[in-house]
């Protein structure tokens, strides 16, 4: 894996009396952590991001069709690629109250 880097510094950041830096909202939206690699020659880090997934939601990235087949209607719908729907409001309301 090739790692790509800007050439010049983002931003800058200190370290508080605890040794804390922060990153800020732009960095930090959506993670829930990030694994922590140190270069120990010379001391760079690097922050891979990481979201966490709910436990009921799991079944999608376990299930390769279903996946497949998400990735596909997101690609479709970025290309305004849409098709007309195929049931009838009246069976699926019926189905929407017989749950209840």
């Amino acid at each position: 894996m090739v790692l790509k880097f800007m050439q010049s510094p983002d931003s800058t950041a200190r370290p508080d009396e605890r040794g804390r830096v922060t990153l800020g909202p732009s960095l930090t939206k959506g993670v829930s952590r990030y694994d922590i690699y140190v270069n120990v020659e010379t001391g760079e880090v690097l922050l891979r991001p990481f979201r966490e997934i709910p436990a009921n939601e799991a079944w999608l990235y376990e299930n390769k069709v279903a996946k497949e087949l998400i990735f596909k209607g997101i690609n479709a719908a970025k290309k305004k690629k849409f098709s007309a729907a195929k049931f009838k409001a009246e069976s699926w309301i019926n189905e929407v109250e017989d749950d209840k």
